[in-house]
């Protein structure tokens, strides 16, 4: 027998052997799932049972009417390990103590002699011994000398779990998950113990130096998993966790000390699990939060916190301009922050900037003065304010004294009651140098792209010019444009990217969604949305500023462009003779894009020499991809994709039905997993929610986008192109994707024309619109010589016949 043959070897014996001897075996329920490759425990189990010999020959193994063989090693590990999985498995009816009962249970069989389970364990502990120097430390045979070796190498049985209750009851409440006291418990209460918990006292020693050594690896012991079990059956010490979704919405979930999340509709749902205080706040309808950083924040019984779960019939109690901004959490409750009160709460703690500047976006030494953004003065009595020498009238705003609306520079100083406090404020930001920039790292970081991160439908460069309707981007979107490139010079979480978006948009009525324009920044090429490889969060990273020659008289700056970039590119184009074009985008939420104009190669290359830019990688050739078809062991469902509104909705199902899932996996130490399940198709998973929407929508069959002659717009709630794609078709119409409205509804519009049409055709399904049809194509395209094959109508400026993944065609 190999060893690599038998999982159940390799994976109980070979595995942990090789950090020391073998005193206890635990058999989990997940492995057995990833053992037999399926997802449903009962499956698991019917398959375990399966797995066992015949029931004659496993009543002779087990009575002993042969002496063990060595040829029948892998037999007897596999009866061995499934008795010791049905002692500790959570499908153990609650009172089921009997062992023979229990395997009666299981097989259907009756079985009363097991004189051959000693030989069993003796012979594999030879094997052991001999063959791979591994130690197996069995317990002794008594009391019951036929099962009592098998009896207490199990854990963690009832017995173990008994011992848990005793200690649980001799604890204080505040001590329960404290390593520290559970150890010096169990270390002077050997009372608790008797000479026969062999297995018990093995993980205890394991959990004992693991919590010794410091961190939190303790928390992945046996002995630490079974304690907790045992204390959450009447312990409430969970934790309400509100985290940021995949798209900007907040989601809510319940976590256990374990790190295990449960996702839950409302705060009422986590009321039993959580501590009193926190389930009182809940009844309240406040609920005090803190922010522990990549868009999550917890329940807290802090006196002082200026974050807040809100219930929306609490918010009528709040001071007026007390809220900084609030978020949804559903359609009751709100997650706010405050300035300094919250209803039903006393004064935030003071600290030193009780009067004073803040919330000003800095660049430099000093603050963006470009209105929302610029920093709000916190006073507690009349305050005046200058700016350069003369009195500004400020407006009384969100807690407050805010600059009135426009684009302020120079020195502004406040006084109140003799005192006073100064900032600097300027009109834009300033170009961040590549040695200072926080840079794409593929070991750190996760493009949301997944494999078409700088990809591109076809690689040729000639620009196309988009002959559809621009508008100049709107003072709105430049004064966010110049806050995020001041604030992503070392990445910057996606959560305060949308706050910032949120607060430039705060005066604005009927604006576009808050990740349709961070998706627009994207797609112009200002930013890479990431996923952290060590996290499930997501982070904004500035991209390179470069330049792309296309033939020999433009040169396209690609890359962040804001105020400070422009006016650089102006010079040097300035300087070689060259002028600087701008080019609007396809609505006023879109910023425009850079082409710099040469008479002749040699201005070109000045130009290029100029600037100081780096030249443009080429794109490798995008092709349609499909997800990893591996299993998703160790993962569990927190979330189902609800296609009919583009969210992900909670759900904690243990089985997948047809559906698009998010899963978590039970440490939480990795990004999240999505997982796409279509009937009659292979599973496939992705990292990326964006790519899962894309490749899961095409498989289903189900319509994409749109194409009007003009821009591709998505049919499919949440389907978007990959950034990589989008900024390729900018590049090629020289017009940047964003949120359009058209007819009170904000659309996210892909301005393109017929060459770029063709070949994104070939990777995603899009619906052509078209009027006039002539009698030709309609023959060509019903021809079976030329199914298959696409007509560009000249006089519809259309697509005509294409046949595209998913049966579907552009006509």
């Amino acid at each position: 027998m190999s060893d690599q043959e038998d999982p159940f070897l390799e994976r109980y014996f070979l595995d942990p052997g090789s950090e020391g001897s073998i005193g206890s075996i635990y058999v989990a329920d997940e492995d057995l799932l990833e053992i037999f490759g399926v997802e449903d425990l009962a499956e698991a189990q019917r398959l375990f049972v399966k797995s066992l010999p015949h029931v004659n020959l496993l009543r002779g193994y087990l009575a002993g009417d042969t002496p063990p063989m060595h040829s029948r090693l892998r037999i007897y590990v596999r009866i061995l390990l499934f008795l010791c999985w049905m002692q500790t498995t959570k499908t153990r009816q609650r009172g089921d103590h009997e062992f023979r009962e229990m395997l009666e249970r299981h097989t259907g069989y009756k079985f009363s002699i097991m004189l051959g389970l000693n030989p069993m364990w003796e012979l594999l502990q030879d094997y052991l011994a001999k063959k791979h120097g591994i130690v197996l430390d069995l317990p002794d045979i008594l009391p019951h000398s036929q099962i009592g070796r098998t009896l207490r190498i199990a854990f963690p049985t009832w017995r173990d779990k008994a011992v848990f209750r005793k200690l649980r009851q001799d604890l204080d409440p505040d001590s329960l998950l404290d390593p520290l006291q559970v150890s010096n418990r169990l270390t002077t209460s050997r009372h608790l113990l008797t000479e026969t918990m062999h297995s018990f006292e093995y993980n205890f020693d394991l959990f004992d130096r693991s919590w010794k050594r410091g961190g939190r690896e303790y928390m992945e012991t046996p002995f630490w998993q079974a304690w907790y079990s045992v204390v959450a059956e009447h312990a409430a010490l969970e934790e309400l966790e509100i985290v940021a979704g995949d798209f900007g919405d907040c989601e809510l979930f319940r976590k256990s000390p374990l790190g295990e999340r449960k996702p839950i509709r409302s705060p009422e749902e986590a009321s039993k699990y959580v501590p009193q205080l926190i389930a009182k706040a809940i009844r309240s309808g406040i609920v005090l939060m803190e922010d522990i950083g990549f868009g999550r924040s917890r329940a807290t019984t802090a006196v002082a916190s200026n974050l807040m779960l809100l219930h929306r019939s609490r918010m009528k109690e709040c001071d007026e301009g007390a809220i900084r901004s609030y978020v949804d959490v559903n359609s009751t409750w709100v997650l706010a922050s405050f300035r300094n009160k919250g209803p039903g709460v006393g004064e935030a703690k003071p600290n030193a900037r009780e009067f004073g500047w803040f919330d000003g976006i800095r660049v430099g030494s000093a603050l963006l003065g470009r209105s929302p953004l610029t920093p709000v003065l916190a006073a507690p009595g009349n305050a005046t304010v200058t700016l350069n020498g003369r009195d500004i009238a400020m407006e009384k705003r969100e807690g407050g004294l805010a600059f009135p609306p426009g684009t302020y520079s120079g020195d502004a100083n406040a006084y109140c009651r003799g005192v006073g406090r100064s900032v600097v404020l300027v009109p834009r930001a300033i170009e961040v140098g590549e040695s200072l920039r926080y840079a794409f790292d593929r070991t750190k970081h996760i493009s949301e792209e997944l494999f078409h991160y700088e990809t591109a439908p076809f690689t040729e460069a000639p620009a196309s010019p988009w002959t559809g309707t621009r508008a100049p981007a709107c003072e709105e979107m430049i004064t966010i444009a110049e806050a995020l490139y001041a604030r992503t010079e070392r990445g910057l979480s996606f959560v305060e990217a949308l706050e910032i978006i949120r607060r430039g948009l705060s005066g604005v009525g009927n604006p576009p969604r808050e990740w349709d324009i961070l998706r627009s920044f994207s797609d112009a090429g200002w930013f890479d949305l990431t996923l952290l490889r060590s996290f499930p969060a997501r982070r904004l990273l500035q991209r390179p500023l470069s330049v792309r020659p296309l033939g020999a008289h433009l040169v396209q700056i690609e890359g962040p462009t804001p105020l400070a970039v422009v006016e650089h590119v102006a010079a040097s184009a300035d300087g070689a003779g060259a002028t600087l074009e701008t080019h609007d985008g396809v609505s006023p939420w879109v910023l425009p894009r850079y082409l710099v104009r040469t008479t002749n190669l040699a201005g070109q290359r000045d130009f290029m020499r100029r600037v100081g830019y780096m030249v443009s990688a080429p794109l490798a050739r995008a092709e349609f991809r499909h997800g990893d078809r591996s299993g998703a062991h160790g993962y569990h469902v927190i979330a189902r994709f609800d296609e009919d509104n583009g969210f992900f909705r909670p759900d904690d199902a243990e089985k997948m039905p047809d559906g698009l899932y998010r899963l978590e996996r039970n440490e939480a130490k990795t990004p999240f997993l999505y997982r796409s399940v279509v009937k009659g198709q292979p599973d496939e998973n992705f990292e990326s929610p964006s790519v899962a929407i894309l490749n899961h929508h095409a498989r289903r069959q189900r319509r994409l986008f749109s194409y009007d002659g003009f821009v591709v717009t998505a049919i499919a709630p949440r389907a978007s192109l990959p950034s990589s794609w989008a900024r390729w078709a900018a590049g090629r119409s020289v017009c940047n994707a964003g949120a359009t409205l058209r007819a009170d509804n904000w659309l996210y519009a892909y301005p393109m024309g017929g060459e770029e049409i063709s070949a994104l055709s070939k990777l995603v399904s899009i619906a052509v619109d078209t009027n006039e049809r002539l009698p030709w194509i309609d023959m060509f395209t019903v021809s079976a010589s030329n199914r298959n094959r696409a007509i560009w109508d000249a006089r519809a400026g259309k697509i005509r016949g294409l046949r595209i993944p998913g049966g579907l065609e552009c006509q």
